[in-house]
């Protein structure tokens, strides 16, 4: 994960926290699609982040 930003990692372990509530609760469709949609957002937000231009100090 190339994003070191705390709102996106609370955001993901949520998004994985609903992967693992639908797993365990038998909806694997739903769990699949949750999995699915949070790992491509995860990838888009850190393509985004390492291109958006940095401050420097």
């Amino acid at each position: 994960m190339m994003c070191d930003n705390l709102f996106f990692k609370i955001v993901w372990v949520i998004v994985y926290g609903i992967t693992a509530y639908f797993t365990f609760t038998d909806k694997m469709m739903m769990a699949m699609y949750w999995m699915a949609g949070g790992m491509f957002a995860q990838a888009l937000v850190d393509i985004i982040y390492h291109f958006w231009p940095k401050k420097k100090c």
